[in-house]
């Protein structure tokens, strides 16, 4: 009997020469649900070194500004934008999965004193549109990151670092820059670095200090790229109420969950 067994043309190991059989890269299963799909691809991921951007004013149809504040839901493996995001005083599964524990089971919630409590409160998210240069060509990339202020200690979010730095003034009380200006903002570089050892990097933010006028920056986009921008709150992926319970089994046990559910969708 002919032997069909097939072998790779090539060693895995052989692209990076640090890889071990011990060392490998994870595979990212993190299903991050705050951007559609068709956007998902444009999030902004920072390499090590300089990243200089042009922010996109905001559209005129636009109610949040050049930056859309997320509130962000987690759950074991991924996060989603809670709907008030879009709607005020709209409702999550989080939200009734909150009242009833509140209610029944407070010990079971998270807090200071219980840190393996489960968490059912948002985290604030800082979205945007970042025009940057990939390979000389002007491309349109959405930044998502954490708006945590730092007021609880710890390092603030960097889109916190950013609206941080677009917010600064100068000692007669006006603004140093305005980045989101049309024709009158700046490029903002970030630095990524991180130490050897260092779970985490750092980033480092700094203004530009000459005029970008954002037409000169379109002037160079692709077609494609022009056409993929669009105002923020039309990027941001809205759960349908069944993926939203379905985020919530993930939280706390699916049982706990499902009944929450049965008591308040009637």
């Amino acid at each position: 009997m002919k032997n069909t067994t097939q072998f790779s043309e090539e060693n895995p190991t052989t692209h990076n020469a640090e890889a071990t059989p011990w060392k490998r890269d994870r595979l990212n299963n993190y299903q991050d649900l705050v951007l559609k799909p068709e956007f998902a691809e444009r999030k902004l991921r920072f390499q090590t070194g300089e990243t200089w951007m042009r922010l996109l004013p905001a559209f005129k149809q636009s109610v949040h500004g050049w930056m859309l504040g997320v509130h962000a839901l987690e759950f074991e493996g991924g996060r989603c934008a809670h709907p008030r995001t879009l709607t005020r005083n709209a409702k999550s599964a989080f939200d009734h999965a909150y009242a009833w524990s509140l209610t029944n089971k407070p010990d079971s919630l998270f807090s200071k004193a219980n840190k393996n409590g489960v968490r059912l409160l948002t985290n604030p998210l800082g979205v945007f549109w970042a025009l940057i240069e990939e390979e000389r060509k002007t491309v349109a990339r959405l930044f998502v990151g954490s708006a945590y202020d730092g007021s609880r200690g710890g390092t603030p979010g960097l889109a916190w670092q950013v609206w941080h730095l677009t917010q600064q003034k100068d000692e007669n009380d006006k603004l140093i820059a305005n980045p989101a200006h049309p024709d009158e903002g700046v490029l903002i570089c970030i630095t990524k670095t991180q130490a050897a050892g260092a779970k985490y990097p750092s980033y480092r933010l700094q203004l530009g200090r000459q005029k970008a006028p954002i037409a000169d920056s379109i002037a160079k986009m692709a077609p494609e790229e022009f056409d993929a921008l669009v105002p923020l709150e039309e990027t941001i992926r809205v759960l349908t109420p069944d993926e939203d319970w379905e985020c919530l089994a993930k939280v706390m046990s699916p049982e706990t969950a499902g009944f929450i559910k049965n008591s308040v969708v009637k």
